[in-house]
């Protein structure tokens, strides 16, 4: 069963998962190398705590997206 409204909201679904999951993949890399590379505990915890208002804001972001999306499929306004 091929069906092209199927294949829209799955390709949509993929991008929204794939993008919190570069943002922690970036994460884990930019604090492993600058935590390595420097030792600099001040700038390792302002780049965390940095990157982990971002994960959050990026989160919430998309969190409200797709609640609104499910609204809209939900009342048939798509």
């Amino acid at each position: 069963m091929s069906s092209e409204y199927v294949k829209k909201h799955a390709k949509t679904v993929f991008f929204v998962d794939l993008v919190p999951t570069a943002c922690n993949i970036l994460f884990i890399i930019v604090v492993g190398l600058y935590g390595f590379s420097t030792g600099d505990e001040a700038g390792t915890t302002f780049i965390v705590l940095f990157m982990l208002i971002v994960m959050v804001v990026v989160n919430v972001i998309i969190f409200i997206w797709i609640i609104v999306r499910i609204v809209k499929v939900a009342t048939n306004k798509m």
